[in-house]
């Protein structure tokens, strides 16, 4: 990253803490914003300030403009200067015996610890890394362009799947074959084939894929989140705790077996949020999520007032008078 971009990071570090909306900035940074996205921001940041979010805006476009004029050396030298994470979690992937699926949201610089967590595992075994065609997903062209620039040489170890018939079925043959998958669970493409989990105080929409790659490969998963390092042109990666698919459940029923896949997903949604609850503000999806105030989950001191409500309530209510017309 360049000196110029560094000190423009830290000279307007003060305006993290400014709490008015600012339309010349917005204007600045090329950010379109609604009255209703400021709130949702300011929502999703807790007590977080909404020069937070323009100071995290900066330094994401900073980033993105670099890397595209970067050749391979110079890529890889910048993501390896802005990386602060200590990596003595992720000797367990390495050394697993079986294939290991790394989960990881679109949260802070989630692409450049990607992209480094992706560059150190491919040393030692093969890293396949899976996400949405961009035929379907819209920016996710990045994708492509980072792995042609950065691991296009098979002797990085490092390959890419979209999510179609044929990269999932590399998916689970890799994993078979113990090799590792890094997929983000908080994106989807039908929304049909979602179900809901809790997180963030909202429910979301969510695929359950990624507990079913380590059912049917008997793989494990790790959940990993991108953060910001001390509000710099830096970050780390925090590890979570590897989750393990129940032993017992090869031969179970559909049903049973989906009850499982939901369970796996929620407690990778929940680590994900142990992480990212006092950030939230640098997640991609923050917006939308926030919106669906439709799914607002209810505190469970307020549950009992609302059943009594609803059990008083016309529709809910025992009938008063039965006619037998028989």
């Amino acid at each position: 990253m360049s000196l110029l971009a560094r000190l423009l990071v830290a000279a307007t570090a003060p305006a993290r803490h400014l709490d008015l909306r600012s339309r010349h900035i917005e204007r600045m940074l090329g950010m379109r914003l609604a009255e209703t996205d400021i709130r949702l921001v300011r929502q999703a940041g807790g007590s977080t300030p909404i020069g937070a979010y323009y100071h995290w805006y900066l330094q994401k476009l900073l980033v993105a403009r670099a890397i595209r004029k970067l050749d391979r050396e110079r890529a890889l030298a910048l993501v390896q200067a802005m990386d602060h994470t200590d990596y003595t979690a992720a000797q367990p992937i390495i050394d697993s015996p079986t294939g290991v699926i790394v989960a990881i949201p679109h949260h802070a610089h989630y692409i450049l610890s990607m992209t480094a967590l992706a560059g150190r595992l491919g040393k030692h075994r093969p890293v396949n890394v899976f996400y949405g065609q961009p035929a379907t997903h819209k920016g996710n062209e990045v994708f492509d362009r980072m792995h042609e620039v950065l691991f296009s040489p098979l002797a990085s170890g490092v390959d890419i799947m979209h999510d179609n018939r044929q990269g999932l079925a590399k998916a689970i043959k890799g994993l078979k074959n113990g090799e590792i998958v890094v997929i983000m669970p908080d994106a989807f493409q039908d929304e049909d084939a979602t179900m809901m989990v809790p997180f963030l105080g909202r429910l979301m929409n969510t695929m359950l894929g990624t507990a079913i790659l380590a059912r049917k490969t008997g793989s494990w998963i790790l959940p990993v989140v991108s953060k910001l390092h001390r509000n710099r042109l830096a970050f780390m990666t925090h590890f979570g705790t590897r989750l393990d698919y129940p032993a017992d459940s090869s031969g179970l029923p559909a049903r049973q077996a989906r009850i499982r896949d939901y369970a796996v997903t929620r407690d990778v949604f929940q680590q994900f949020e142990s992480a990212m609850r006092n950030e939230a503000y640098l997640w991609q999806h923050v917006r939308g999520h926030f919106a669906n105030s439709a799914m607002h989950l209810v505190d469970k001191e307020a549950l009992p007032g609302i059943l009594e409500a609803m059990e008083n309530a016309p529709p809910f209510r025992a009938p008063d008078l039965a006619l037998d017309l028989t």
